[in-house]
């Protein structure tokens, strides 16, 4: 997918590329005074008056739309998705975050898996019991799924047996 000619970024955000996209947006958004809005949300001040609260917001929710609208910009088809009824630049990038920053945490179960690892697919879960539930960004497949996919019988058993009716 093409980058946009005003996009903060030279690729867009996909599974692959978040811990480098995420330093190249943030410096943007630094360079354009636009990170305070995605550090926090809009404080009131009580000892403002109505019409300096007023100028206030103005300038917070100006300054939000333009580091939302870089933000999105900025983002592949997948990661745009997870984003888009979003009007918050701090909910934006906290989403992404926590997606991208859970999908690289358990990619080493997942390449495991693909690799017909049980041994290190079992190491892993036995550290991260969490990640039997954890989806694949691009496919939004679990492990078991993958494993069948694949066809790797001895991992569909194994985390079968691993795995709550919930899970299943």
């Amino acid at each position: 997918m093409a980058v946009s000619a005003d996009a903060a970024v030279v690729e867009l955000l996909d599974s692959s590329n978040y811990v480098d996209w995420s330093v190249w947006v943030k410096t943007y958004l630094l360079a354009q005074d636009l990170w305070d809005v995605v550090e926090k949300e809009e404080e009131y001040d009580d000892d403002d008056d109505e019409e300096e609260a007023d100028d206030k917001f103005k300038a917070w929710r100006e300054k939000n739309a333009t580091a939302l609208h870089k933000i999105q910009i900025s983002c592949g088809r997948e990661a745009s998705s997870l984003i888009r009824n979003t009007s918050s630049a701090k909910h934006a990038w906290d989403t992404l975050a926590g997606y991208y920053n859970d999908y690289n945490q358990y990619m080493p179960l997942f390449d495991a898996v693909w690799s017909g690892d049980w041994n290190e697919a079992k190491e892993f879960l036995t550290l991260h019991p969490n990640a039997i539930r954890a989806r694949l960004p691009s496919t939004d497949k679990i492990a078991l799924h993958l494993a069948t996919d694949l066809e790797h019988e001895h991992i569909v058993e194994e985390l079968v047996q691993l795995m709550s009716e919930e899970d299943l």
